[in-house]
């Protein structure tokens, strides 16, 4: 009898355990469960409107990021996120975030807009700075600052002249109020990813260092605007001069030491500015870039067209192509037929 007893009274504790403790293993069972259904590693959504966080499972099925059969709620319940809200914005997904990862992850963006940060090829570190703080919160004050101070060169490797080469334009996901510091680190690991082994090996071939190679590209673009089909063959010119010990003569890099960007036409006068970065006057590359190249510029260089061409000059045309030669005669025929357009159009 008394056992029989003891076995009731043992039933009904496991019982009342079961009952209490069921719902819990449910939750565990939930939070460990991988529930996202995307291709890709990482995958994005945006809402325009506020979104309580109890019904994020309405939007993350209807991005089809979930199966109808997944809910949420009681782990949301269980978290105490009841009464959070999702802002309007950008959200960013990993596929190997669980249940519970995905849930803590939502609630920690869930007032930290995410934007898409758009790193521009552009003329300067002053024009980069007013650029990236447009969308970020963070004063280009002190970006300007952080840029031009001989402590941040010296952590990521660079000289004040080269450090512009450290920018390799792209798009970036950041939260809006990232700071300045993650920033640059943010920064330096794109540029690590970029210079992968097969770039700096290209650029060991051509006895270059990466940011070398960013200045040539930084000449070449600014050479070339228009017509990007010709950055090889230009990229390919001037490595020729490079290996010749002939100077690059680059009338972008005049302008860049004249700071006149917009001068349409580079005279005798302007060749004897006396600047380091006039490469009429001083063989080799500039000490920095004279722009922040493209990629699309950088790998031209790193792939450039082998030919025999030492001389170029552009076409009497608004096309913005330019005339290669070999020798200086044809060099001077197609000069000649250039500046003669020129005067033609009243074009000082």
């Amino acid at each position: 009898m008394k056992r029989a007893f003891k076995f009731i009274v043992f039933l009904s504790v496991v019982s009342i355990l079961f009952y209490v403790l069921f719902p819990y293993f449910e939750l565990y069972q939930l939070s460990k469960k991988d529930i996202l259904k995307f291709e890709n590693d990482k995958s994005s959504f945006r809402i325009a409107e506020k979104v309580p966080l109890t019904k994020v499972d309405s939007v993350l099925l209807s991005n089809g990021y979930i199966d109808s059969s997944v809910s949420l709620k009681k782990l949301i319940s269980f978290k105490n996120y009841e009464d959070d809200t999702l802002m309007p914005g950008k959200y960013s997904l990993k596929k190997k975030w669980n249940a519970s990862t995905l849930l803590n992850q939502l609630y920690l963006m869930r007032k930290q807009l995410i934007v898409d940060l758009y790193i521009p090829s552009c003329r300067n570190l002053a024009s980069l700075a007013g650029r990236l703080a447009k969308q970020i919160d963070v004063d280009s004050t002190e970006l300007i600052k952080v840029f031009n101070d001989n402590k941040t060169h010296e952590k990521f490797g660079f000289t004040a002249q080269s450090f512009p080469t450290f920018f390799i334009p792209t798009t970036l996901e950041v939260y809006k109020n990232i700071s300045t510091e993650n920033l640059m680190e943010l920064l330096a690991n794109h540029y690590k990813d970029f210079w992968t082994a097969t770039r700096k090996n290209k650029a060991s071939s051509l006895n270059l260092k990466p940011s070398e190679v960013t200045t040539l590209a930084s000449i070449v673009q600014m050479e070339q605007q228009a017509n990007y089909k010709e950055h090889k063959t230009i990229a390919g010119l001037y490595i020729n001069r490079l290996k010749i010990d002939m100077k690059l003569q680059a009338d972008p890099t005049v302008k860049f030491a004249l700071n006149k960007p917009q001068l349409k036409r580079v005279l005798r006068k302007h060749l004897s500015y006396d600047s380091p970065y006039n490469t009429y006057l001083y063989e080799g590359l500039p000490p920095g870039p004279i722009y922040i190249p493209e990629p699309s510029v950088i790998d031209a260089v790193l792939n450039y067209e082998k030919h025999n061409y030492i001389y170029m000059c552009a076409e009497p045309s608004y096309k913005a192509n330019h005339s290669f030669a070999v020798t200086y005669n044809e060099h001077l025929k197609n000069y000649n037929k250039y500046k003669n357009w020129l005067n033609s159009q009243g074009i000082n």
